[in-house]
């Protein structure tokens, strides 16, 4: 039976092996975030493994237009972009508030300047107040809307109805059956 130590031996090893290689999961709850962040859509951010979405802000979708100028518009892809610019410079620090009803993380964001992301979209027109969550939002949205800032210029649905389904009428589409004559 001199076969029995070695057979533990390797099957120790294989076992150490496995555990050192395994995927490494993030932290889902944290207080602080600090360092590079990718923006993933106009209100969220990644750190790594790590997302928040903005507190208080609801931004465009990614995929959503919007009709200013009489002219139909990627709005979601241009708060995208806004955002993008916005965390470019340094390091971002996000302090979380709490989370939402899907169990993401909400906090408030801050560039290497000390802008608040989340207030600076709304300023911008690229994303709506919810003043439930930081009523001093509010301030920044009714400044918005009376420059007619970003999507202020024109026609645009709530982030929220937008994710419910709700579409403007120029940007509705209609699915039909494909059905043969008989």
């Amino acid at each position: 039976m001199p076969a029995a130590p070695f057979v533990r031996a390797a099957c120790l090893s294989v076992a150490i092996c496995a555990t050192l290689h395994a995927p490494v999961h993030a932290d889902p709850d944290f207080d602080e975030l600090v360092g590079k962040a990718r923006a993933v859509d106009g209100d969220t951010l990644e750190f790594g493994f790590k997302r928040v979405d903005l507190w208080g802000a609801d931004a465009l979708e990614r995929f959503q237009r919007c009709i200013v100028n009489g002219q139909t518009t990627a709005c979601g892809a241009d708060a995208w972009q806004v955002v993008t610019n916005l965390i470019a410079a340094g390091p971002i620090t996000c302090k979380v508030q709490g989370k939402n009803r899907y169990h993401r993380n909400m906090a408030i964001c801050r560039n290497a300047n000390g802008i608040d992301i989340g207030q600076s979209m709304i300023a911008r027109g690229m994303a709506v107040a919810r003043t439930d969550e930081m009523p001093s939002y509010a301030a920044a949205e009714n400044s918005a809307r009376q420059s007619r800032s970003g999507v202020w210029a024109g026609q645009f649905i709530d982030p929220l109805l937008w994710r419910r389904g709700e579409r403007l009428p120029e940007h509705q589409t209609e699915v039909r059956r494909w059905q043969r004559d008989e």
